[in-house]
């Protein structure tokens, strides 16, 4: 795992090497182990490249990038892990290649070399590159179908920079700091910044399976945009009737995914809360041959937030090498400034992951196993129980259904009551739930918050898929998981220099469970059935039957006790507020709401995060 930047285009020499090592210098945390950067001159233009490495294969200086591969015509710039590299290395050995070292880094390269673009949907794993071809004078920007490694590029006056990070690209000193209204408004809407924007004017996300191609021949660079590689299916499913056999197809996909997420030549950890996700990944290790997988609990003292008890009897179970880090509310509040710092963009959630690691890398791992992913494609959210309410309902005919919602609205207001009646007056489709279900501010609220500002851009991907229960999953795979979930892994993983990896979310599994019937994932009140028969019995008993928790921090006391006076002072300042566009006095009502017990408390602390976002890093509108 590591950090890349870089800058292209009609400009200086020294203007584009310092943009480059700017960048790269607030990329330190991504890659604490090597550094380097290389730049050359295709015609008027320059090209830049910077790399700052967290070494995970091939520790040797031979892993040292920029890498440029042996016959000297391509070089890249690579953050993420390419898992099948060793059965790449060996197609590409038997014909001949000459490789210097073990990376999968170079692996990337002679591929590109013998397949061209084609490489690209060869490779399984996480993964953002740049990749240089000297001789065809292009450049090609790659991101990983999945989304689960970010790029973002910001392109105007005849230069393109991009980076891993936002912050990185402000860094450069040749981004303007100006507000995009339009992300301000889907985060209010949702809580984090919408697929391909950012908070910042022109800086934009390169999408899940896109490559951006930088032409370098004419005066001017010129680039398009393409995909490559899709994992959400547009096809039927498949036709499937034997249920044991598909299972059991589905628990050799996850062993094989788990393998190859083992690959690594520094120790691998498991972040285990004792939840279903988490003990899947633990029984698949153990199966694939990991003799005392290391894990770890992180856990609060109060019993109300703690999973530490079910995560003990499983590390028992399977007889890990467990860890326990305690973390104190104390503690927490005094590493909260540190977690507000190293959000890359607003959201409103990721606390929790820079918490948890933060004390894993402390742990002295480098490298840890998540269970992200089983609850989008096994269908473990509440807004799959609320597609099966939503489609009963949807029998009434709309207009009745309206008139009880606007009836009901009159009776009973409230942050647990509005959504209910949104939906039961919506037209009941996934796309409708899924909105419902994800919705932070309402439309009108958005609007007070955001006067003069155009709508939030639609959350919901498009979505080719008729099976209405795997449209759902495709829905929070493409939108929830990967603009939020991922987003603040990846970066909160990354302040403590930690690899977080990913096994449920391998295009593989992926493709193959979104092809089975919705119903298989379910069916009756059991939690994620179809993982559940997947994993033949190992999943005890009182892991599936207890109430769903996840590592959730007391933020509703904390906003009421510890962290009130800071909060209120800052949605007080006016000037606060208004460099993302806020208007002030809706921001005032927002808190008042909330003290007064009427609002989630999601929704000041979305705005006080906001709001010192902006602050931090001198934007405004």
């Amino acid at each position: 795992m590591c950090g890349i930047v870089g800058a292209i285009g009609n400009v200086s020499p020294p203007e584009a090497n310092r943009a480059v090592e700017s960048m790269m210098s607030s990329l330190a945390h991504r890659g604490p182990d090597d550094c380097g950067t290389m730049s050359c001159r295709f015609g008027q233009n320059i090209v830049a490249l910077g790399h700052t490495r967290l070494s995970i294969i091939d520790l040797s200086a031979d892993g040292h990038q920029p890498m440029t591969e042996s016959s000297a015509r391509y070089s890249i710039v690579f953050n993420g892990e390419i898992y099948n590299f060793q059965e790449l290395r060996k197609l590409l050995d038997a014909e001949g290649r000459l490789f210097r070292t073990s990376s999968d880094t170079e692996v990337i390269l002679h591929a590109y070399a013998r397949w061209s673009g084609d490489s690209f949907r060869a490779l399984r794993g996480m993964f953002a590159f740049a990749l240089l071809d000297h001789e065809r004078r292009e450049l090609h920007l790659v991101r990983d179908p999945l989304g689960i490694k970010p790029l973002y590029y910001y392109a105007a006056g005849g230069e393109l920079l991009f980076a891993s990070e936002v912050r990185s690209l402000l860094a450069s000193g040749r981004v303007p700091r100006r507000v995009n209204t339009g992300a301000v408004s889907h985060f209010l809407s949702h809580g984090w910044v919408g697929s391909a924007q950012t908070l910042i004017d022109e800086v934009r996300e390169l999408q899940p399976g896109e490559v951006l191609t930088v032409y370098l021949g004419g005066e001017q660079i010129r680039w398009k945009i393409g995909t490559y590689e899709s994992c959400t299916p547009v096809e039927q499913p498949i036709a499937v009737s034997d249920r044991n056999e598909s299972t059991a197809h589905i628990l050799h996909l996850l062993q094989q995914s788990v393998k190859c997420h083992l690959v690594s030549d520094v120790p691998i950890g498991l972040f285990l809360s004792g939840g279903i996700d988490s003990t899947a990944i633990l029984h698949l290790m153990r199966q694939v041959g990991v003799s005392r997988p290391k894990t770890f609990t992180v856990f609060f003292p109060e019993q109300e937030f703690s999973e530490r008890r079910y995560a003990q009897r499983i590390a028992q179970r399977y007889d890990t090498e467990h860890s326990e880090l305690e973390l104190s509310e104390s503690g927490m509040l005094a590493e909260l400034p540190a977690a507000l710092a190293a959000m890359d963009q607003p959201t409103m959630d990721g606390i929790n992951t820079f918490a948890i690691a933060k004390s894993v890398r402390h742990a002295g791992v480098k490298v840890a196993l998540s269970g992200l992913g089983g609850d989008e494609l096994f269908a473990g959210y509440p807004s799959f129980r609320r597609l099966a309410w939503a489609r009963r309902s949807s029998f009434i005919p709309k207009p009745i259904r309206g008139a009880l919602a606007e009836g009901g609205m009159k009776l009973l207001r409230g942050p647990y009551y509005d959504k209910f009646w949104s939906l039961l007056s919506s037209d009941c489709t996934p796309t409708a739930v899924y909105e419902i279900s994800r919705e932070l501010f309402a439309p009108s609220e958005v609007h007070a918050l955001l006067p003069g500002a155009s709508a939030a851009a639609q959350l919901s991907p498009s979505v080719l898929c008729s099976d209405p229960i795997n449209q759902m999953s495709c829905l929070e795979l493409r939108g929830y998981m990967t603009d939020l979930l991922l987003r603040d892994t990846d970066v909160m993983g990354m302040a403590s220099s930690l690899e977080v990896r990913v096994p449920f979310i391998d295009k593989t599994v992926i493709r193959h469970v979104l092809k089975l019937p919705g119903t298989w994932k379910a069916a009756g009140r059991t939690a994620k059935p179809l993982l559940l028969d997947a994993m033949r019995g190992a999943i005890p008993e009182f892991v599936w039957q207890r109430r769903k928790m996840g590592f959730a921090f007391p933020f509703e006391r904390w906003l009421r006790q510890s962290l009130r006076s800071d909060v209120q002072d800052t949605l007080s300042n006016a000037k606060l507020c208004q460099a993302s566009g806020i208007a002030p006095e809706a921001v005032r009502r927002i808190w008042r709401n909330f003290l007064a017990g009427d609002a989630r408390w999601a929704r000041p602390w979305s705005l006080f995060v906001l709001s010192k976002w902006c602050e931090r890093h001198g934007v405004s509108v």
